[in-house]
């Protein structure tokens, strides 16, 4: 099992300069995001490998491959896996919850690096580019941008974003 501990720097540390910009970068961030791109990241709250249907086609859907949906499935669980323990290693507060003026909607109460769906988007894209590789600009774009959106909600940093890549 993949440790995330040594694949991962830490964080920022709490009071240094990294650590302000990088919630400056959040701030801005959230402030600027438009109503689109908010609905966007609530509608992805939960998600699967069918979020990359408009990269691949309109036929990827559940119903047509209910296999396929089972494999991802258990590719999704195994990165939750490893991203939370990350987080309970790390323990790196949310946003909102060292400036509380970014608190909206539903909020988390795990930790927030490395980003889950950061992590679970990119290895759901990475495997399904390798499936279809003809479609895989697109489909990593689509996972680069689920990540983003947890930023355009300040539920991550963009670091937490960044080591969910990792």
């Amino acid at each position: 099992q993949p440790d995330p501990a040594t694949l991962l720097a830490p964080p920022p540390l709490i009071d240094s300069a990294e650590q302000a910009a990088d919630m400056a970068e959040v701030k801005a961030v959230y402030h600027a995001a438009d109503s689109n791109a908010i609905a966007a990241a609530y509608s992805e709250k939960k998600f699967s490998v069918f979020n990359f249907t408009e990269a691949i086609g309109t036929f990827f859907v559940e119903t047509n491959l209910p296999k396929t949906a089972a494999f991802f499935e258990k590719v999704q669980a195994d990165a939750a896996a490893v991203t939370d323990l990350g987080k309970d290693y790390f323990q790196r507060p949310r946003p909102y919850t060292t400036d509380s003026s970014l608190a909206n909607g539903k909020l988390e109460k795990s930790f927030s690096y490395p980003s889950g769906h950061s992590t679970e988007s990119m290895v759901l894209g990475l495997v399904l580019a390798e499936a279809v590789p003809d479609k895989h600009d697109a489909i990593v774009a689509h996972a680069r941008l689920m990540g983003w959106h947890r930023v355009q909600i300040a539920r991550h940093y963009p670091t937490d974003i960044y080591a969910g890549r990792v």
